[in-house]
């Protein structure tokens, strides 16, 4: 469903998202049936329905501002944000650039936290002060001010993509000058935390609430499986990082000789099997001279062929994207990404070529790192 803009700030669209209202709605009907249970000997139906209505309105209300400050932060630390949408408790944020270092990122996460707390107590404070606390709008001030509570203390919860999460492994990047550290951390962090849950929610499903056990366990299974998926990507970044290119099975080039006349060279062509195929190494002499593909059948008369030599139309090498043997995993797979046709020659330090790898090449050499021996 498309999102609602509701206003643009430094360029940044802010949208609600269409659920928002059902959950609006629902949000209010849970808060103003609290009231009837807790205080219907005090409000009628009518204001219980008020006080859920504003309670929710001004909690997101909050939350927008909040997040309008947070992203004030983000473009002073270098982020770049494409657009943000509000899904009620939260948003999510389309970003184009991350902030670059850990005291910036640090900045960042401490943000939402400290305003939700900070809207909480000067709510909770002005609340302390009236002189009733049966006044509808004290009722409701003093519910958007536990509630800011109830998401600053949330959200510093040190697990996943929550502010607390981001904030533990920024100060741990800040001082141990390693950005992965503070990934692994939190990772361990999340995955002990998400096993303490499961525990307990099997320890609730068999001994206490079924409902709630169940949710608790399903929580905690979720956050163990997402931290294994975690570990298996660190292990990734880890193999793309310190791999070269030599570690990889190059699939051998197609060779043909510079005196071949293009009649030879069709009938080489017919047995191609992959696009890299289109694609023959001129040799002369065991030297490599240059590159040719299977287009020049077309721009010759098929009667010319036996008459005209491949060498005649053979392309530098240089102009065939490649990389060296000894580069880096992660840069050959943006040179990759960088070409058309998703394959790439491999040279040695001297310039001779080597062969060529691809996108399935790489994806099989990183299966295999990972102990997935696929034929």
């Amino acid at each position: 469903m498309r999102s609602w803009q509701i206003f643009k700030i430094w360029g940044i669209p802010f949208k609600i998202h269409p659920y928002w209202f059902a959950i609006l709605f629902l949000f209010s009907w849970s808060i103003s049936n609290q009231v009837n249970l807790t205080s219907g000997d005090i409000y009628n139906n009518k204001e219980a329905w008020i006080i859920g209505f504003f309670t929710s309105f001004f909690l997101l209300s909050s939350i927008i501002s909040h997040e309008v400050l947070h992203t004030f932060v983000s473009l002073k630390q270098g982020v770049k944000i494409k657009n943000i949408t509000f899904y009620f408790l939260g948003a999510i944020l389309q970003i184009d650039k991350y902030c670059q270092t850990a005291l910036g990122n640090i900045k960042i996460a401490i943000v939402r936290p400290s305003l939700s707390l900070a809207t909480a107590f000067i709510l909770l404070l002005i609340c302390s002060y009236s002189p009733s606390q049966e006044l509808i709008f004290i009722n409701i001030i003093s519910r958007v001010g536990v509630l800011n509570l109830f998401l600053g203390v949330l959200n510093l919860i040190p697990i996943g993509s929550l502010d607390g999460g981001n904030l533990l492994k920024s100060i741990i990047w800040h001082f141990s000058g390693n950005k992965n550290k503070g990934k692994n951390f939190l990772n361990k962090v999340n995955l002990s935390l998400s096993f303490l849950v499961l525990i307990f929610g099997i320890i609730c499903l068999f001994r206490f609430n079924f409902y709630y056990g169940f949710i608790l366990s399903f929580l905690g299974l979720f956050g163990v499986n997402s931290s294994k998926s975690e570990s298996q990507f660190f292990k990734i970044e880890k193999i793309l990082k310190f791999s070269k290119v030599s570690e990889l099975k190059l699939k051998p080039l197609r060779k043909i000789e510079f005196d071949s006349n293009l009649l030879e060279f069709n009938a080489l062509v017919k047995n191609k099997k992959g696009s890299s195929d289109k694609y023959f190494f001129v040799a002369n002499n065991g030297r490599w001279t240059g590159f040719i593909d299977e287009s020049i059948l077309k721009t010759v008369s098929i009667k010319k062929w036996e008459r005209n030599f491949v060498g005649d139309f053979k392309k530098p090498i240089d102009r065939f994207p490649s990389v060296y043997s000894n580069d880096k995993l992660w840069e050959t797979i943006e040179r990759i990404e960088e070409t058309s046709e998703g394959f790439i020659l491999v040279l040695n330090a001297a310039d001779i070529p080597l062969g060529i790898i691809d996108r399935s090449k790489i994806g099989n050499f990183v299966l295999n790192k990972l102990g997935f021996n696929l034929p």
